[in-house]
């Protein structure tokens, strides 16, 4: 359970991130002008980057970087509105979420086990 408990927010960041990384190539399938795509992709990529660095700072300090990407998560669900309709909050917004509780899950199942 512990190994599960340490894994399985990282593996799930690291999905969330390649999930957000393949919306931001749909950019390049437009009849846009190339340099449009690049920039639409680069403006697509921000909530990856930025998922990206909560994630290093979850690595680090594993509560600090649950609250950060909780926070975040509620921040992207203010954003994009999926707060309003079910299946964009489930497919957008839980698993973000979910990531963050799962960090400090881990943060206070690390330190318990140290106790022991």
């Amino acid at each position: 359970m512990a190994k599960f408990i340490f894994w399985a927010p990282r593996v799930l960041t690291l999905l969330i991130i390649a999930f957000l990384v393949i919306l931001a190539l749909d950019n390049f399938s437009t009849a846009a002008q190339s340099r449009e795509q690049w920039v639409g992709f680069g403006i697509s990529m921000v909530p990856a980057l930025i998922l990206l660095a909560a994630i290093l700072t979850a690595l680090k300090n594993q509560l600090a970087g649950g609250i950060i990407i909780i926070v975040l998560g509620v921040i992207m669900s203010l954003f994009m509105k999926t707060t309003d309709k079910t299946l964009p909050f489930l497919a957008l917004s839980t698993p973000v979420l979910v990531t963050g509780i799962l960090y400090i899950l881990s943060h206070f199942y690390a330190k318990t086990a140290l106790k022991k």
